[in-house]
């Protein structure tokens, strides 16, 4: 098998990084790979399966099937060159496992591994990898706090902070923002805002609030689900 990274080139990444491999072409590790080349990263794409393969093939620089258990098959693809590789094999637990103490021993110097409980991140981690992924246990979390119907999106950026978008509470609507205060009272950063279909821009205090707008907030999960409930008192 030939080194399919020699000759890549191009025009230069919408995300600046170098080619990415993407272990694993199931639904997260496909869904990766193409947002990837949607942001001008090139990647190749490595799965067991000749249909996975197939299917992904037309989306990404390269795909091959391949054993990513055997280290010599991950060398003669050139995967050791790599400064970044998604071990997106998340079911099958000793595939998994096998993948990232080659992807280890080959010096890889930034590894991302998918985890599907947490001995299996537990386990990763004791090996070497060095970002391990729950995207079952992240996409849970940020279902619960949709489920409410005030969040229109969450996402959790740190241990107990995260950033939402939802419409203003009535409470902070037709008046003057005080920013100082809404923080003072309900421990949220009020970020910025969209007045209806518009762009983006921060908020200030002194801005005024429509019940058509979003607006963006970053806080505890505790207290942004308060605000969202409460407002500005």
């Amino acid at each position: 098998m030939a080194n399919v990274f020699k000759g890549f080139g191009g025009p230069k990444p919408k995300i600046d990084i170098p080619p990415v491999v993407v272990i694993g072409l199931g639904r997260f590790g496909a869904s990766l790979a193409t947002e990837l080349m949607a942001h001008g990263v090139e990647v190749l794409g490595m799965d067991s399966s000749e249909k996975l393969v197939r299917e992904q093939a037309h989306y990404l620089t390269d795909a091959v099937c391949a054993d990513s258990t055997d280290p010599e098959a991950l060398r003669q693809l050139g995967v050791h060159e790599v400064e970044r590789v998604v071990l997106a094999i998340g079911t099958h637990l000793e595939a998994s496992i096998l993948t990232a103490s080659n992807l280890v021993e080959m010096g890889v110097s930034d590894i991302w591994a998918k985890a599907t409980s947490e001995a299996h991140g537990r386990i990763l981690t004791q090996i070497g990898v060095h970002h391990v992924i729950r995207p079952e246990r992240d996409t849970g979390r940020r279902v619960a706090h949709l489920l409410g119907g005030r969040f229109r999106d969450f996402a959790e950026i740190a241990p107990d902070y995260g950033v939402t978008r939802l419409a203003p509470p009535p409470s902070i609507v037709g008046r003057p923002l005080d920013i100082a205060k809404v923080w003072d009272s309900h421990d949220v950063q009020l970020v910025s805002v969209r007045e209806g279909d518009g762009s983006w821009s921060p908020l200030r205090s002194g801005d005024v609030l429509s019940a058509t707008d979003f607006i963006v907030v970053a806080g505890s999960p505790a207290a942004l689900e308060s605000f969202a409930s409460r407002g500005q008192r």
